[in-house]
């Protein structure tokens, strides 16, 4: 058994954390390496490579540069300049505020990106793009920690190079290279469980022995349904014997795109979240902030003098809201550190999603990690999955936005009836619901 999974993304890493929790603890396996792979996860790339992740990521203004260069940076990316000329884009790994690196963009002299180092998180360059002048990618090149030159991908051509065992091989796509890695790595591939019709679902489709493999579908659903989701609804992916969606919206979609008799079953089956702490029943709030355009906010402080609202930003904070400060529950924290940022998260049990612009530093999940009660207008709220459509307010209706929170304040049984609530529309589920739908004795 074996997981094999296209790309290193939230949803990826939920559902090997899902798998995990309910007892499936078979080796996974992540075709596309970012270079910050969860921890026991490998890629074709990064074994072939020997990385052991010993060390630790690159600070920002740790890149070698020519003599007289400078680096400059704040918390929301770098750059590396040549005098007054921008040499290079420098972006960070997320959380952006700790300033690791994770790509530095190379610029030629009109500002075009000519290539990218790729960093992993145990601070060497594991990787090289290179780019014409049209911005298309050329090849991508990695490397082993002493610099040696192991894998080509070629993007014009589609071959990819191998350095192994004092060999070159040369795969004339990427699934020949992954499947030669497969071969290499002896693994169980009796049952394949995968997330994508791309890559993932080719591997499954070309083992020569039968097998009982599980689609997990974590991406929209559009106007119909993918072709290759249809070979497998249509029987012709004989190894595939099942379809877990993990959204409930994507499912029910699916519903209506889905018509007649199937050769698979579709079910629905959400995660299994890693919840850092329990919701305390305290009175301090979280508002994590790019700008100084918070959607009501003067009315809620106003409005609820109980709640005692931590402001927090990456930045310097305008005057307009370091105005705030005239108020007794309201705490500011310009330019917070990673530790205070820390602190803020494991001692304030609601978080309000009113901050106009983007969201900062995936906030609304990591608000949903720690247990807070989440609010939010319905004109400004992000990452709407984490949080309960009933706490989500239009701004008219503010008043009622309060009065909800104030009983909270005052019931804690009611306090966890919001969590529960907030729990489902997530989509949470238990361990046991896991090993019933996987099959797990």
């Amino acid at each position: 058994m074996i997981n094999i999974f296209d790309r290193n993304d939230q949803a990826t890493r939920d559902l090997q954390v899902s798998l995990r929790k309910a007892g499936f603890v078979q080796p996974t396996v992540i075709l596309q390496d970012d270079g910050w792979l969860p921890p026991k996860t490998e890629s074709p790339f990064s074994w072939f490579l020997r990385e052991d992740n010993q060390g630790r990521p690159l600070f920002f203004n740790q890149v070698m540069v020519p003599a007289m260069w400078e680096i400059r940076g704040d918390n929301n990316g770098g750059a590396i300049y040549d005098y007054e000329r921008k040499a290079a884009e420098i972006v960070y790994a997320v959380p952006k505020n700790m300033r690791l690196i994770k790509e530095v963009r190379w610029l030629d002299q009109s500002g075009k990106v000519r290539s990218i180092d790729h960093y992993n998180q145990a601070g060497w360059r594991f990787a090289q793009t290179i780019y014409n002048l049209k911005g298309q990618a050329i090849t991508k090149t990695y490397y082993s920690q002493q610099n040696k030159e192991v894998i080509v991908v070629n993007f014009v051509t589609h071959d990819l190079l191998l350095n192994y065992r004092k060999g070159i091989y040369n795969f004339q796509s990427f699934r020949e290279f992954v499947k030669f890695y497969l071969k290499i790595r002896k693994y169980n591939l009796d049952r394949i469980f995968y997330n994508s019709l791309s890559d993932p679902f080719f591997i499954s489709l070309d083992q020569p022995k039968a097998g009982k493999d599980l689609l997990f579908w974590q991406e929209p659903l559009k106007q119909s349904i993918p072709g290759n989701m249809q070979m497998i609804l249509n029987g012709n992916a004989p190894r595939t014997e099942k379809i877990i969606f993990n959204e409930q919206t994507v499912f029910e979609r699916s519903k209506k795109l889905i018509t007649g008799k199937t050769a698979v079953e579709c079910n629905l089956l959400g995660y299994i979240y890693e919840h850092k702490r329990e919701n305390r029943a305290g009175n301090a709030a979280l508002i994590m902030t790019n700008s100084d355009n918070l959607e009501n906010f003067e009315y809620l402080v106003k409005n609820l003098p109980e709640i005692y609202f931590n402001v927090a930003a990456i930045t310097e904070m305008s005057p307009k809201l370091m105005a705030f400060s005239i108020y007794k529950n309201v705490s500011l924290y310009p330019n917070a550190s990673f530790n205070m940022l820390n602190n803020l998260w494991l001692n304030t049990d609601y978080y309000f999603d009113i901050n106009h612009e983007g969201e900062l530093m995936n906030a609304v999940r990591t608000a949903f990690d720690n247990n807070l009660v989440i609010f939010g207008f319905e004109n400004v709220v992000h990452n709407q999955r984490y949080t309960s459509p009933e706490n989500i307010y239009r701004v008219e209706d503010t008043k009622k936005l309060i009065a909800k929170v104030a009983r909270s304040l005052k019931d804690v049984t009611y306090l966890k009836k919001l969590l529960y609530a907030q729990h489902l529309a997530a989509n949470e589920v238990t361990r046991a619901a896991y090993q019933k739908e996987l099959q797990l004795k």
